[in-house]
């Protein structure tokens, strides 16, 4: 370009445009990189206020809880295991429900003051093994119900339960827990077990340290036998159901 040009009214008219465009897509830009900014910190700030409100009962119930710990007993915990697993294990995610939500908050409190972390569940130790329990229990059948019965002390610190889980078979309990009754073959046996209701005979043995006021060891024995036998009518197709049965080879005893 000649110097002519650029000392030219017209070069500097476009240039001073020119600069003056750029001026503002730069500005623009800040602009729309701060208005980012802030969106993005008032949705953290508003996911931390909703999160702060849905612990505040959680650690006051907590709190209420531990204050009442020195009067815990075996018994007391016993029955209030039952109760409120009477349903199973509630899931705590954001889809469910108010009521869902704070049934689950109530058994997280639970298992936080009354069972100890080192619980031993079976062969597998850990409150997250118990809630694993509870959770394939939940996941695998339909409708659970736990209802406790009798309470049998063998001594100050152990006692028995005698009490009963009652699950509805679906298609997913086929899948998961019978999927060798999916074969062709197999056809009988899976139509006389889809959508009955079976009523299980349980032990559970809990045993407590009465330093730390929590159990610390839960065991299951769950009669499924007896059930299916009622419904299959001989034991030899109850064999074959149980034959590849993943309730017992896979999570519980």
């Amino acid at each position: 370009m000649r110097s002519t040009e650029r000392d030219s009214p017209k070069f500097h008219t476009k240039y001073r445009i020119k600069s003056s465009e750029e001026y503002r897509e730069r500005r623009r830009l800040r602009q729309e990189r701060f208005r980012a900014k802030q969106a993005q910190r008032e949705k953290d700030l508003k996911t931390e206020v909703k999160k702060l409100r849905q612990d505040v009962p959680l650690l006051e119930m907590r709190r209420l809880r531990m204050s009442f710990e020195n009067g815990l007993t075996l018994g007391s915990v016993v029955t209030e295991y039952f109760q409120i697993f009477r349903r199973g294990i509630w899931p705590s995610n954001a889809a469910t429900s108010c009521f869902i939500k704070a049934m689950s908050q109530q058994q997280l409190v639970f298992l936080q003051t009354a069972i100890s972390r080192h619980v031993i569940v079976g062969k597998f130790q850990g409150v997250d093994a118990l809630i694993e329990q509870w959770r394939r229990y939940c996941t695998y059948f339909d409708n659970v119900e736990f209802r406790l019965g009798e309470l049998e002390f063998s001594s100050p610190n152990i006692v028995w339960t005698r009490s009963t889980m009652s699950v509805s078979i679906t298609e997913k309990t086929l899948e998961k827990v019978f999927p060798h009754l999916l074969e062709a073959e197999q056809l009988r046996l899976r139509s006389k077990l889809l959508s009955q209701r079976l009523v299980l005979p349980c032990r559970v043995c809990f045993e407590w340290n009465e330093v730390s006021k929590r159990v610390v060891r839960l065991d299951t024995m769950v009669d499924f036998i007896t059930p299916l036998l009622d419904v299959l009518g001989n034991l030899d197709s109850v064999a074959l159901a149980l034959k590849k049965f993943l309730i017992i080879s896979d999570c519980f005893h």
